[in-house]
């Protein structure tokens, strides 16, 4: 049987991993040997234990769509238990940045190139107002990538006006990366919102909608239970792991 991984002992290995990840990305020679070593020394566990909960951490973070360490190829066999754990400690911490994020100005470009909105004359007022849709929408790609994997229908009421569509992300949004179709949802806007209160959630097994006991009163009551959408092609449906992460971070 394995010994059970005590928390302080989680954090200290998602500690050294994005401290390596760091030094990866910025260049810098990463010994992960030298790691193992000092966490057997300052944590206890030998370091073939500290290498494998490494992988782990590596499927975690493909699994969100995010980059892992070179070398740690990404090990599954991590238990839903752990994975939520790690999840839980990985989500506070400040990630090593990837790729920029887009300014508002960006954004609105984005927006314009796309065809959202032509400003014209508008006021200075109407173009925040606007830009401010195309944000809460989702980047242009994002959502229209979701929009093709939905085929252009809320993957949990099914609504199929697009204008009342948005990109979800399930995992919250860091960079580029984090806009793999697999950490997203497409909702509409009513259930986008439910879903980022954390008062709607998917079970990441049955993969039926879970709603807050505060809502089973209300007209979203009949949502309870409900099969979320499937995709058109199976690779864009929704990562289990991002799910286990949304529902961990759930009060309820």
């Amino acid at each position: 049987m394995v010994e059970h991984w005590t928390d302080s002992e989680l954090e200290a290995a998602v500690d050294a991993y994005l401290g390596m990840l760091t030094d990866e990305l910025q260049g810098r020679r990463v010994v992960k040997a030298l790691v193992y070593r000092e966490l057997s020394e300052t944590v206890g566990r030998n370091a073939k234990a500290w290498e494998f909960r490494m992988q782990n951490i590596s499927y975690v973070l493909d699994g969100l769509g995010l980059r892992w360490v070179e070398g740690l190829k990404p090990a599954k066999n991590v238990g839903s238990d752990v994975a939520a754990r790690l999840i839980k400690l990985i989500d506070p911490r400040p990630f090593p940045p990837q790729t920029n994020i887009p300014t508002l100005d960006q954004v609105t470009q984005d927006a314009e190139t796309e065809g959202a909105f032509d400003p014209g004359t508008a006021s200075d007022q109407r173009r925040r107002a606007l830009a401010s849709v195309v944000r809460r929408r989702g980047q242009p790609a994002f959502r229209a990538a979701l929009i093709e994997a939905y085929v252009g229908r809320c993957a949990v009421t099914g609504c199929d006006v697009l204008d009342a569509l948005e990109a979800a992300h399930i995992f919250p949004y860091l960079d580029g990366e984090t806009n793999a179709v697999s950490n997203g949802l497409l909702l509409r806007a009513d259930i986008h919102t439910l879903f980022d209160l954390q008062l709607m959630a998917v079970d990441p097994d049955a993969r039926t909608v879970l709603i807050a006991p505060s809502l089973r009163g209300s007209a979203y009551a009949s949502l309870e239970g409900v099969p979320l959408a499937t995709t058109a092609a199976v690779a864009d449906s929704a990562s289990r792991l991002t799910l286990v992460h949304h529902r961990a971070k759930c009060k309820w």
